[in-house]
């Protein structure tokens, strides 16, 4: 009889796996990420603002593994509209009732969608706007702790400021969260907070007004070390000076 091999298989470093990887790798990274020519309402909620004006007006540099998490939101969002929409739910998207243009179009924004009709729920009332996202656990559960506004302050204000242009400020915005580890869903009334609104609009004002003066804004973070740093796509060219 021969003897029992208990060492656990890392299948991780097989040469195929390592060669696949390469491969897909490669694809994704190639994929044209241009920069645009307009700031996001999805991305003015960042924390640091310099970090806010390098995604406005440079391609990001993500990492494959980034890119497929950006991927699995799109995915996501795809899937639960779909899912809505067999519940009775009837939303509009992709139409320019979904967009808004400010600033003389340098500010823009576009929204998951816009719910016109559905059931009777308790909480919601139509039309009102529709907001998706795919969370990792730990984050899916502190969003069902502690709210929107305390767990994603950045969506917090994303919703807001869509809720503000699209004039869909009467009735709560429906927020909907996918747990992309456990598949658990989770559906947040989100009523509407001018103050919010205001203050990210404003926010939004002061990044273009720097930006179009060539003022680079201050970084949120003392040191390169910072693990937001570490994790942002543009440490390099932040840290270079």
């Amino acid at each position: 009889m021969g003897v029992i091999d208990l060492n656990r298989a890392n299948l991780s470093l097989t040469s195929i796996n390592t060669a696949v990887n390469a491969l897909l790798d490669k694809v994704v990274k190639e994929t044209p990420r241009d920069p645009r020519d307009y700031l996001g309402a999805s991305s003015i909620g960042s924390e640091c603002l310099r970090k806010i004006q390098y995604d406005w007006q440079v391609a990001s540099d993500h990492d494959a593994r980034t890119m497929r998490i950006f991927q699995r939101g799109h995915s996501g969002e795809r899937d639960v509209l779909a899912e809505l929409g067999r519940a009775g739910f009837r939303i509009e998207t992709g139409t320019k009732r979904c967009e808004f243009e400010a600033l003389d179009s340098t500010f823009k924004g576009h929204c998951d969608g816009i719910i016109c009709d559905g059931p009777s729920v308790e909480g919601l009332k139509y039309p009102c706007l529709w907001e998706n996202k795919v969370l990792g656990d730990s984050g899916w559960k502190k969003l069902e702790r502690d709210g929107l506004r305390s767990a994603y302050p950045y969506y917090a204000d994303q919703v807001a400021l869509y809720a503000a242009y699209l004039e869909l400020d009467e009735n709560p915005a429906l927020f909907t969260a996918v747990n992309a580890n456990t598949c658990h869903f989770l559906a947040v009334a989100v009523p509407f907070d001018a103050e919010y609104a205001q203050a990210a609009s404003d926010r939004a004002v002061m990044i273009i007004k720097a930006t179009r003066a060539h003022e680079l804004l201050p970084r949120a973070f003392k040191e390169p070390t910072n693990w937001h740093c570490k994790l942002c796509s543009h440490q390099e060219r932040c840290w270079r000076n």
